[in-house]
C-alpha cells in the first residue's frame, strides 16, 4: 500500500461521505465520515480486511482554524496534518504539515476564475488542485473527473512528498469542503 505515484478516490452514494481509495485497479482503503460530529473524526480502513489503517481527527471544533491530524493506526505514527490556509472565497489553499508540524507542502486550488465559477455558477465544474512541496515547487496534482459523485485522481512524486499525506489529505479536503 502506498507504493504507487497514482491513486484514484471514488466517493460512494450515501447519506454520509464514503470513499474508496484505489492504487492501480485495487481498492486499498475505504472511509466513512460521520455526520453531525462537533469535531471531525473519521477512519480509513483496509478495504479487504476492514482493519483500521489511518485515523483523522480535527484538533478543534471550529472548521476554519482546525488542523486535521493524520495518524497511522498500526504504528500510532503521526503522518502529518492538513490545515486550511488563509481563508479565501476565490481560491482554497491547504497546508500539508509533516509529522513534526512543519510545512511539508500545500494543496492549492487551480485558478481563481475556475474557483469562483465553482462557487457562484455550479459545483458541476470539476475541481483541480496542485500539490506543492514546502518551497512551492509542484510535486503532484489532484484532478476530478466529471461524475455524479466525486471521482478524482491523485498524482504524487513519492520521492518529494509522503503519498499517505497527499492521498489521505485529499480525502480530508473533499470531506470538509463537501465538493
Amino acid at each position: 500500500m502506498f507504493d504507487s505515484s497514482r491513486y484514484e478516490v471514488r466517493q460512494k452514494v450515501s447519506i454520509s461521505n464514503k470513499y474508496v481509495v484505489y492504487e492501480g485497479d485495487d481498492p486499498v482503503l475505504s472511509a466513512k465520515q460521520k455526520k453531525f460530529k462537533l469535531k471531525e473524526d473519521f477512519r480509513l480502513n483496509d478495504h479487504d480486511t476492514g482493519e483500521e489503517r489511518f485515523r483523522v481527527k480535527a484538533d478543534s471544533v471550529l472548521d476554519v482554524s482546525a488542523a486535521y491530524d493524520i495518524v497511522d493506526s498500526r504504528t500510532d505514527e503521526r503522518v502529518g496534518a492538513v490545515k486550511r490556509g488563509a481563508f479565501s472565497f476565490a481560491k482554497h489553499t491547504y497546508q500539508l504539515l509533516g509529522p513534526d508540524g512543519s510545512v511539508a507542502g500545500r494543496i492549492v486550488e487551480d485558478s481563481v476564475p475556475m474557483a469562483v465559477a465553482r462557487r457562484l455558477v455550479t459545483t458541476l465544474i470539476p475541481f483541480s488542485y496542485r500539490i506543492e512541496d514546502a518551497a512551492g515547487e509542484p510535486v503532484g496534482a489532484v484532478s476530478e473527473q466529471f461524475s455524479l459523485r466525486d471521482k478524482y485522481t491523485v498524482d504524487v512524486d513519492r520521492e518529494r512528498i509522503d503519498p499517505r499525506l497527499a492521498v489521505v489529505g485529499a480525502v480530508v479536503i473533499d470531506a470538509i469542503e463537501e465538493n
